[in-house]
């Protein structure tokens, strides 16, 4: 048992070592973000549209004893819709405050207005992946600025094909590169009746699933005994 869990203890100080040195060494910028900058970094750009920064925003909010009291009934009675838009930032902004205390937590970019739609993910106060769409645009630009961004490094490209329940095809290209530690990955995104939709880009910390999956691995149950 004490080798188990002595094993359990080194994966995860093996995973903090690595995460730490490989996000500090990302330069390159996304929506106003740089994998690996730390919370505090990430919030004192972030802003909620039309709220100011979400750290203020957040920190005024969940200070509000109205806000409280409204969570409160809200979770008493789940049919209570006022009191639901009245405390709807709560859990979010729950996260918000995780990521500033080390938690590896997601949070959507109603908190950060900046990245547009997606999400971004912390893990012991760093930013590790960041997703988000670029509307309309086409990925041969896309795929231009990224690689520009990643100091000229070129992309794998591929085609993946999806279909629909009457036969209908779509053909959608992916661009991957690996550079700087960083893995990025952008999928153009296309509808059977209109099109070209954009683009969909996953920008992460190359090291952070490595270790992800060193540690699913090391608390694993063994599927053979």
């Amino acid at each position: 048992m004490r080798s188990v869990v002595h094993m359990k203890i080194s994966v995860r100080l093996a995973f903090c070592i690595a995460l730490i040195y490989s996000v500090s060494s990302s330069g390159q910028t996304f929506k106003q973000h740089k994998i690996g900058e730390t919370a505090e970094q990430f919030f004192s750009i972030a802003t909620m549209s039309g709220k100011g920064t979400t750290a203020q925003y957040c920190k005024d909010y969940l200070s509000d004893p109205k806000v409280s009291k409204a969570y409160a009934k809200s979770q008493r009675n789940m049919f209570d819709t006022n009191a639901k838009m009245q405390s709807i930032d709560v859990e979010g902004c729950w996260k918000v405050q995780q990521a500033f205390e080390g938690k590896e937590v997601e949070i959507g970019a109603r908190y950060a207005s900046e990245v547009g739609k997606g999400t971004v993910t912390f893990r012991s106060s760093r930013l590790v992946l960041m997703a988000f769409d670029v509307p309309q645009a086409p990925l041969d630009d896309v795929v231009t600025d990224i690689s520009k961004e990643l100091g000229d490094v070129q992309p794998t490209m591929s085609v993946d094909t999806k279909q629909n329940a009457f036969g209908a095809s779509v053909q959608e290209r992916k661009a991957t590169w690996h550079a700087n530690n960083l893995t990025v990955v952008a999928n153009e995104v296309r509808d059977f009746r209109f099109g070209n939709m954009g683009v969909l880009v996953l920008v992460r910390d190359s090291e952070y699933f490595k270790q992800k999956d060193t540690e699913r691995q090391a608390n694993r149950v063994n599927t053979i005994k």
